[in-house]
């Protein structure tokens, strides 16, 4: 069969090779954002079969690539609730979820009936699984055993016989350091219940920061100077965590330089609620690690919001103004300069969106 290549093509050109390929068995050379890997459709079992035989593999663990973890609802597969909150932090990326399924059409790329999934990094390659209709399956190029092959040169040099199409991105988003996924398994026990993760393959992604999330959630909250509105916001928030007994998180930070003391009526309302720790508090700014720790990071207005969406592009669907998580529209306004009454009115217009948030995570309802 003749080999098919595409070189970031255009949706129409993608959505027609698609197409094509829905009706042949094909190995698929794709890159997912972080690595080269071969695959196929997870309905194309022969040409599955024979990527295991080419990397002389004994198990059939592979992971499945899927292009929106909305997917599982979509295909009416049950992801245990914290597991999803935990993906909700880390998808699109380099983290592979395992977990038990209850469909058979993932026991071929399964080991003791749980499967591996992944929202990739590479926007072209979500693209081309959603217009495929089903997920491909994805290893790295190599024999078993060996190292992965990262150079693109190599692999067409060497493993051309091993692909029939080749799903080539813009060669300015090709990552120069090639990095595997951490994959992680999802287990709870039959008897109390217990959920807990294990790290079958530490990857990018630490599992000791992945561990962490899963335990606590972080909510952070995020606003110009980090003394007024999100000073408020997490310590409130902290305190009707506790009070729900909710195994979250908090924290704030701000655009600027960190370094100051949060606003005096800041801190006198919130000593007023019994939070007396909102006089130790000190300003910081946000950094990448602090958003890439978070489940959620939510602005005081929209122009915080869109700073950092154009700031951290691969994390966008996940900082949110605290009036759109929680239905409201426009921002949170600044009451720094004015007098206590306009304080009172911004801590109460807060803490009305803090007791919907509460809600949204008592009933499971945060989709981002």
């Amino acid at each position: 069969m003749k080999r098919i290549t595409l070189n970031n093509p255009s949706l129409k050109k993608l959505s027609k090779a698609a197409a094509k390929l829905r009706n042949q068995e094909s190995k698929i050379l794709h890159f997912t954002g972080n690595m080269w890997g071969i695959g196929a459709r997870l309905s194309d079992r022969t040409s599955i079969g024979e990527i295991i035989r080419l990397k002389h593999r004994i198990k059939n663990g592979m992971v499945a690539l899927i292009p929106d973890i909305s997917w599982f609802e979509e295909n009416d597969m049950n992801v245990p609730p914290r597991l999803y909150r935990l993906m909700q932090q880390y998808y699109p990326g380099n983290v592979s979820f395992t977990f038990q399924t209850d469909q058979d059409r993932f026991e071929h790329i399964s080991v003791d009936g749980k499967t591996a999934f992944r929202v990739p990094s590479d926007p072209l390659l979500r693209q081309f699984i959603q217009a495929l209709g089903e997920p491909i399956v994805s290893t790295s190029i190599n024999y078993s055993g060996l190292p992965a092959e990262e150079d693109i040169d190599h692999i067409e040099c060497n493993y051309s016989s091993w692909f029939d199409f080749a799903l080539y991105p813009d060669k300015n988003s090709i990552n120069r350091e090639p990095s595997a996924s951490t994959l992680i398994e999802y287990i709870i026990n039959e008897i109390d219940k217990e959920e807990t993760l294990n790290c079958i393959r530490e990857g990018s992604v630490p599992f000791h920061e992945i561990k962490k999330s899963f335990a606590m959630p972080m909510v952070m909250f995020v606003c110009t100077a980090n003394i007024c509105r999100s000073p408020i916001a997490e310590k409130l928030f902290r305190q009707k965590v506790v009070e729900e007994q909710l195994a979250i998180d908090t924290d704030s930070s701000g655009l600027m330089q960190g370094g100051h003391l949060i606003s005096l009526s800041s801190m006198q309302l919130l000593m007023e609620r019994g939070i007396l720790e909102a006089q130790e508090h000190v300003s910081k700014q946000i950094t990448p690690e602090m958003v890439d720790s978070s489940w959620l990071v939510l602005t005081m207005e929209v122009r915080q919001r869109d700073i950092l969406r154009e700031s951290y592009p691969q994390h966008r669907r996940k900082i949110l103004t605290l009036n759109e998580i929680t239905g409201y529209d426009g921002d949170v306004e600044d009451p720094y300069g004015s007098d206590k009454p306009r304080y009172q009115e911004t801590f109460e217009i807060i803490e009305d969106r803090l007791n919907i948030l509460i809600d949204m995570i008592k009933n499971e309802e945060i989709l981002i």
